[in-house]
């Protein structure tokens, strides 16, 4: 989980030049009117990759895409084998492995997918949120407290690949929608994660306790 908040300063689409993106776009085969999908994490089935994928592959619309940045694990928790061969042969799946800075990446997407069956408390939604994108989550623990239903993103069941083509969906064609939740993004980020934030509401804990040893 995340006990240290995020540096705003770092996530930030300021540190991402427009020529940075343009070639990026350029390189991944990336239209200026394509709706990018992004997820960011290890490509597992536990991450909910496999309904994420099939959900993308139903939606079937020529100016999206899905861009995938993580590792993949066979050994660990492999996926499907006919997630596998859509991620290889469906033309608007980008998958480009693991990546260091992910900046760039959140720099050209329209929207997060984060369909994970567990976490603890997610750092890519919360990064996401600071680069401005709007997130498409799982109701689990971490996930359902950084995302606000209808707000800065949306909350679906897991293991519930509809549900996630049914919020794809709406994010590509209702355009307020998406405006409305990406300008509240990094807002209500920064309202609640900034690190500053974050060690104050540390230091206030630790002088509570304190405080209470003392009586």
């Amino acid at each position: 989980g995340n006990v240290n908040g995020i540096d705003l300063d770092f996530f930030s689409n300021k540190n991402i030049s427009i020529e940075e993106k343009t070639h990026l776009k350029l390189k991944l085969g990336i239209s200026e009117i394509d709706f990018v999908f992004l997820f960011v994490g290890r490509l597992v089935t536990d991450k909910g990759v496999n309904e994420l994928v099939e959900a993308f592959s139903k939606l079937n619309m020529q100016n999206s895409k899905l861009l995938l940045v993580g590792p993949l694990e066979p050994a660990l928790d492999p996926l499907q084998s006919n997630t596998l061969n859509q991620i290889d042969n469906n033309s608007n799946i980008i998958s480009v492995g693991f990546q260091k800075d992910v900046r760039v990446y959140f720099g050209i997407s329209n929207c997060l997918v984060f369909p994970s069956y567990r976490e603890g408390f997610p750092n890519v939604v919360i990064q996401a949120g600071a680069m401005e994108l709007p997130s498409i989550v799982s109701n689990i623990n971490g996930c359902n407290e950084i995302i606000i239903e209808g707000e800065n993103g949306t909350i679906i069941p897991i293991k519930n690949n509809d549900a996630i083509l049914k919020a794809m969906k709406k994010m590509i064609h209702d355009k307020d929608f998406h405006k409305k939740l990406a300008q509240n993004a990094r807002p209500m980020i920064k309202s609640r994660y900034e690190q500053s934030v974050v060690w104050n509401a540390l230091l206030e804990e630790y002088n509570h306790l304190i405080s209470q040893l003392k009586k």
